[in-house]
């Protein structure tokens, strides 16, 4: 059977193991803007206007760092300091992390601009290397450092994305006028957040990444769960690399507040992987697009006690 090359494969996570951790900067300001996707996916992407150009960023949560390739670096003009390898440790999709070479600069003044007074970052650093993972007309991701300073509202069935005070909304109809379907408790572990699913064999942590486009699960959870179907080959394409894996649906793995049994629990198609950042986080999955595209989404990853509420 050959392999499928999709936008469904695609695993934004990047984690940082060893080594001081980048600056997130300062993200401040409110402001409105359409919906934009990664070009065959779902993941939204921020583009950003700067005095050296633009530049078009994933919103990455499941990224420690933000990062830029080399190409658009050189467009803007950045100078990148090389990380020493010894002192500076990456894990992420694929097995080539370690032979990844990333370089540190500082971002330029950013800023985003639709309804409202606009949003702003400053002051924020980023990893620069190349890699594959990343779809076409996009320049790198903007990680959780930045991300969690202000709440985020992804609309998908409106087509509209809300950065700042305008995320949580006012007035009849607004969110903070109905509760949410779902509201999931998150952990921030290695500089991401983590979060707890449910399924028949009880909870199960797993990265919360809106830059991952599919559900993916580590091959130990998969045999605890029940398949709906045969598996089809698949080409994951993440940070440190292409490998392959397995696409299958998959019941008896949802959200918190769904009832954890083979009935109730909605299938779901998951990609199966022996991603290393399970081991390095310490979790059995990364919830990504799979369940998320459909869905309101409000990252209050700026809150005390983080969470992420869906409508």
């Amino acid at each position: 059977m050959g392999l499928v090359m999709a936008g469904f494969g695609l695993l934004a996570a990047l984690i940082q193991l060893q080594g001081a951790p980048l600056a997130g900067g300062r993200l401040t300001g409110s402001v409105r803007l359409p919906l934009e996707r990664a070009s065959g996916g779902d993941t939204p992407v921020l583009t950003f206007t700067s005095p050296r150009g633009s530049v078009r960023l994933l919103f990455d949560t499941g990224a420690t760092s933000s990062m830029l390739t080399p190409a658009a670096a050189q467009r803007l003009g950045l100078e990148a300091r090389p990380l020493p390898r010894r002192a500076f440790a990456l894990s992420g999709g694929g097995s080539g992390c370690q032979h990844l070479e990333p370089a540190r600069t500082t971002l330029p003044d950013l800023s985003l601009r639709g309804e409202g007074e606009g949003v702003s970052l400053r002051g924020a650093e980023a990893l620069v290397m190349e890699v594959a993972a990343l779809p076409a007309g996009v320049d790198g991701v903007l990680g959780a450092p930045s991300l969690r300073q202000l709440p985020i509202r992804v609309d998908p069935p409106a087509g509209r994305l809300r950065l700042g005070r305008t995320a949580l909304g006012v007035g009849v109809g607004s969110l903070r006028a109905r509760p949410p379907r779902q509201s999931l408790p998150l952990e921030w572990r290695r500089g991401v957040p983590v979060v707890r699913l449910v399924s028949v064999g009880g909870p199960v942590e797993a990265l919360a990444d809106s830059g991952a486009e599919g559900l993916f699960l580590s091959p130990a959870l998969a045999a605890r769960l029940h398949p709906l179907g045969a598996p089809k080959p698949l080409r994951l394409v993440g940070f440190c690399g292409e490998q392959t894996v397995r696409r299958q649906p998959f019941a008896g793995l949802g959200l918190p507040g769904e009832r954890p049994d083979l009935e109730a629990v909605r299938p779901v198609e998951g990609i199966v992987t022996a991603n290393p950042i399970f081991q390095d986080l310490g979790v059995e999955a990364i919830l990504g697009q799979e369940l998320l595209r459909q869905r309101v989404q409000l990252w209050r990853l700026d809150a005390p006690e983080p969470r992420l509420e869906l409508w």
